[in-house]
């Protein structure tokens, strides 16, 4: 089962009948947790389906929404705690059970029940008996592929609203073909059963969000160095823009006009930012998913026939380094901010969603800082490392010296154990460059169009882009200017081979559509 975000629109009476509903749900929330933990004070443990009946026996008016959405807040409770108890069983400090009192809960909507195809092909989701249901046009869904993913193949439902953005949006879970990697989990040692495990390092960053490191079938190193300044640059504008913003709002008289208008404006660009981090992060771990299937592809063809090949994916573990920066006070100022704002979580569950692999932590001290040919450590600044032993001399990005080097933790149960110098590390830099929507690349076509046909003229149209303002600036109209490249100029590498700095970038931002 996956997950697709939908945004959509409701008029101003559904709007009005899910805004109550989702209050309706917070407030069906807060009266279980305070039952459940009467119940722990009272010395009892109610389980999964005590929850449960609790919730549906109270009576219609203190669960006023449909009966499988209260359930599914009772089953939602009851996840929560035994995750909590989870995590407590596992050593993490400071784990609370569910304690806090909502007021804004999203509503759930189960198949064939909560939510219906109607005769008139609308998507009508039902409040409860006796209340009016909210009716929309169907969403079109499409897969990764881009195939039509009809209403049959969806599951359960939910309307979640979006205070930053200021919108609804609906998260529909749809079955599609299992395509998850074979984990490694219960094949350990099965060489000789004719199972190959193979094990993908991943060293998590702020720079790199992402480097992998996998051992290829020729005994090689595979490394893929994921750059992520796009994301800092979204960060920092936000940053500043929100800073901005709050001075301004300081000077305010709260609830006056002004104040209203720049506290939308900060929701605002909360929510832009939202969606561009969401997009960036969506486009790092496709990035790192497409890289390791086209590895594990390259093993399945070098295995006998009717072998089979598993994978484990191992990070290295930096849980944590991000908690309490300001009391810790360890690095700079800008240095924890940008830990505080580190997104590695979440980068971690798109991985493992995309994957279907279930990710392992290893240690990665001293990680970035041991050449992998002698075990040399030497303190590195800058995005290359270079050995200071010199009978090794080895230069290499600094990112793939860690994943390199988690890799070997991984695969020798935590020991560094030196790679041998004849093996070859080949290192591919990648960027996540951010994707278009169908409606973006149909608004860019027009704007396209009406500079075709704006010709070679002062209009806005034509001048739309700074190439076209910076030629023909002081040009009149009729006359076009082409520009060349400079001989000699600065060059850069794609794929090995020299091209002039921008060649290019026309291409690539067409293939962006299509990703």
């Amino acid at each position: 089962m996956l997950t697709a975000v939908v945004p959509v629109w409701l008029n101003r009476a559904d709007h009005v009948r899910a805004h109550a509903a989702c209050h309706a749900s917070a407030m069906l929330w807060n009266r279980t947790v305070a039952w459940v933990r009467g119940e722990w004070r009272a010395g009892r443990s109610p389980g999964r389906e005590d929850i449960r009946r609790y919730v549906t026996s109270l009576p219609a008016e203190a669960r006023p929404v449909h009966a499988h959405t209260a359930q599914a807040v009772a089953y939602d409770l009851a996840d929560a705690i035994a995750l909590a108890r989870a995590n407590k069983a596992q050593g993490m400090a400071a784990v609370k059970f569910p304690w806090r009192e909502k007021r804004y809960r999203r509503l759930v909507f189960t198949t064939g029940f909560g939510w219906k195809i109607t005769s008139r092909g609308r998507l009508a989701l039902s409040l409860g008996r006796g209340r009016e249901r909210v009716v929309l046009p169907v969403p079109e869904l499409t897969n990764r592929n881009g195939v039509l993913v009809t209403p049959d193949r969806w599951g359960e439902i939910k309307l979640c609203w979006d205070g930053a953005a200021r919108g609804w949006s609906l998260r529909i879970a749809h079955r599609v073909p299992d395509d998850r990697l074979s984990d490694a989990s219960g094949h350990e040692g099965a060489e000789a059963a004719g199972i190959r495990a193979v094990t993908v390092a991943v060293d998590e960053g702020i720079v790199n969000p992402m480097t992998l490191a996998i051992r290829a079938p020729d005994g090689a190193y595979e490394v893929a160095v994921i750059n992520g300044r796009a994301a800092r640059a979204v960060k920092q504008r936000r940053n500043k823009g929100a800073a901005r913003l709050q001075s301004k709002l300081s000077r305010c008289q709260s609830g006056s006009r002004r104040f209203r208008k720049l506290s939308e404006a900060r929701k605002k660009l909360t929510a832009r930012t939202g969606r561009r981090l969401r997009d960036f992060n969506h486009q790092v771990t496709a990035k790192a998913n497409r890289f390791i299937r086209e590895q594990v592809e390259a093993h399945e063809q070098a295995v006998p026939t009717g072998a089979r090949v598993v994978v484990r994916l191992v990070v290295g573990d930096v849980r944590g380094v991000e908690r309490n920066t300001e009391k810790k006070r360890r690095t700079s100022r800008s240095t924890r901010q940008q830990l505080s704002q580190w997104e590695r979580g979440t980068q971690e569950r798109l991985l493992a969603y995309k994957t279907g692999l279930a990710i392992r932590h290893i240690s990665e001290a001293y990680s970035s800082q041991t050449c992998p040919y002698c075990l040399t450590r030497r303190k590195v600044r800058g995005r290359s490392y270079a050995c200071v032993n010199k009978t090794c001399a080895s230069v290499l990005n600094r990112d793939a010296v860690g994943g390199v080097n988690i890799h070997t933790l991984a695969v020798n149960d935590g020991t560094y154990v030196p790679v041998p110098p004849e093996t070859v590390i080949r290192v591919k830099y990648l960027r996540a460059q951010p994707g278009w929507s169908a409606d973006q690349r149909e608004r860019h076509g027009f704007h396209q169009r009406a500079r075709h046909r704006a010709g070679a003229g002062r209009s806005r149209e034509a001048r739309s882009s700074a190439q076209n303002r910076a030629t023909r600036a002081d040009l009149p109209v009729g006359v076009c200017v082409a520009v060349v490249p400079r001989s000699g100029g600065a060059m850069g590498h794609e794929g090995g081979a020299a091209t002039p700095q921008g060649a290019g970038r026309a291409v690539a931002r067409t293939a962006e559509g299509h990703m």
